[in-house]
């Protein structure tokens, strides 16, 4: 390494913590977002490789429904909505805990998806957030939104997003 004021040549020195400061992730639980889709798969293997085992929520974010014009058939229908979401929360768990995590899912409906993952992140105190990413660039990012960006712009704490495979 180079002495920036000097130009001499130092030996390299290793980053210590400071004050005592533990470096590297803590022990609390981690927050992985989890759609259903080969990204949000691959997030999750993606994840276990660089965190290890540790204590994870599987959350999966439905969508909230506009129902009005349906009447008493909007009850069924929002029914029909969060089963689907809670089967598909404990379906990445599965995956999660094979990846080996010590998960359990979690859905709820909420509208904007983002923001759900975010106050759950604040509820269970998140190491850090895990989401997917769809590698959208361009005018279709710009149309679609990015939700990965949306999280790590707002959550207050880490947030790793993991790239789509390849």
């Amino acid at each position: 390494m180079r002495d920036l004021r000097s130009g001499s040549r130092t030996s390299p020195t290793r980053c210590t913590p400071l004050r005592g400061e533990v470096v590297g992730m803590d022990d609390r639980p981690i927050l992985i977002c989890y759609d259903g889709s080969t990204g949000a798969r691959h997030a999750i293997d993606g994840a276990a490789g660089l965190l290890g085992a540790r204590q994870a929520l599987v959350l999966d974010v439905g969508p909230v429904q506009e129902y009005a014009r349906l009447g008493s058939e909007a009850v069924a229908l929002d029914e029909m909505a969060r089963e689907f979401t809670a089967a598909r929360a404990d379906s990445g768990a599965q995956l999660a805990r094979a990846a080996g995590f010590h998960a359990h899912g979690h859905a709820d409906i909420e509208a904007p998806a983002w923001r759900c993952a975010v106050e759950v992140g604040d509820e269970i105190d998140a190491a850090a957030i895990v989401v997917g990413s769809r590698g959208l660039c361009g005018i279709k990012a710009l149309l679609e939104g990015s939700f990965s960006r949306l999280v790590a712009t707002h959550a207050g704490r880490p947030v790793l997003v993991i790239p789509p495979p390849n």
